[in-house]
């Protein structure tokens, strides 16, 4: 039932339903809150309401809990449009993604660290 709610929320997202969205991922109780799509979901929330750096922070904590591509390319597309071309193009390639995002937690002192 809760994975049938991640993809209604998804596809919310994906209309720019961003409110409806919102008012959904709240409905979710407090197991999410160590569950890859939920963060990336929030995450890319975040990022479109231009709250970028919470986006990424979010994003940071999703990949302690499951690394893949999606949160991989959104970090990667966050920081190109930050304008961050070179960080961008070291996560969006799968062989320095690993040091980079090791690079870039040494670096913020955000909540993925709690």
């Amino acid at each position: 039932m809760k994975k049938i709610n991640l993809e209604i929320i998804s596809k919310l997202v994906e209309q720019k339903k961003i409110d409806e969205a919102q008012i959904e991922l709240s409905k979710l109780g407090s197991e999410f809150y160590k569950n890859a799509e939920y963060l990336y979901l929030r995450s890319k929330i975040f990022y479109i309401n231009k709250l970028h750096y919470i986006a990424i922070d979010t994003l940071l904590v999703a990949l302690e809990f499951e690394k893949n591509d999606k949160s991989y390319k959104l970090i990667a597309e966050i920081y190109n449009f930050l304008g961050n071309m070179e960080l961008s193009n070291r996560i969006m390639d799968s062989r320095s993604r690993v040091n980079a995002i090791n690079s870039l937690k040494s670096e913020l002192s955000g909540i993925y660290k709690k």
